[in-house]
């Protein structure tokens, strides 16, 4: 990326990088190890690629994007750029307010996997704010989005996956919630610019 991408610009919080950076969620299905085969050199939109598995009842994507376009219109373009294995986006979603913090731009955890809330109406705000890092054990970031569902969580664990299942089908009890669909990942790697990283180590390690 050029020096004018506000990920790598220090003097920046996290919710202005998110403000800037145009982040799409973007959802894969039918398809696995998509990370194993991405060419983080050729495909410069994606900030963050993983291969998942359900946590959950209803979740049915096996990979996970944020891709950042300047124009919403280049999405659809950029999410297909993956031809290996081949599996168009099935599904997006972007981001309309930020929780506390913002998906892939906080503290980041070893073992780690996203949830798709669904929340009553009128009781979105609410549910938003009361998943932080003061009430929720592994929260890393969260947004409101607008697409199939209502609200995307980031939780993650020291201790290792299955932490992070049970932590993801917690939210369930979060008042307001009405439906978790979860997913942690799995695999290798995952994508997380600028490389790749190893599933279960500490994004700081080499």
């Amino acid at each position: 990326m050029d020096e004018g991408d506000p990920v790598l610009d220090p003097t920046l919080s996290a919710l202005e990088k998110a403000a800037r950076g145009k982040d799409s969620y973007v959802f894969y299905t039918d398809t696995s190890d998509k990370v194993g085969s991405f060419d983080e050199n050729q495909l410069l939109e994606f900030r963050f690629l993983a291969d998942l598995e359900a946590c959950t009842d209803g979740w049915r994507w096996t990979a996970f994007a944020i891709i950042e376009v300047g124009d919403m219109l280049q999405l659809s373009e950029a999410a297909n750029r993956i031809v290996a294995p081949p599996d168009p986006w099935d599904e997006t979603a972007t981001p309309v307010t930020y929780g506390t913090e913002v998906m892939r731009r906080t503290k980041h955890y070893p073992y780690f996997g996203f949830a798709r809330l669904h929340v009553q109406r009128r009781r979105l705000d609410e549910v938003l704010l009361a998943i932080n890092g003061a009430t929720t054990p592994g929260y890393s970031g969260s947004a409101a989005v607008s697409g199939a569902f209502q609200i995307i969580v980031e939780l993650g664990a020291d201790e290792g996956p299955d932490i992070v299942c049970e932590r993801l089908h917690a939210l369930g009890d979060v008042p307001g919630v009405t439906n978790v669909e979860g997913a942690r990942v799995i695999g290798q790697q995952y994508y997380y610019r600028p490389s790749k990283r190893t599933v279960g180590a500490p994004e700081g390690a080499p």
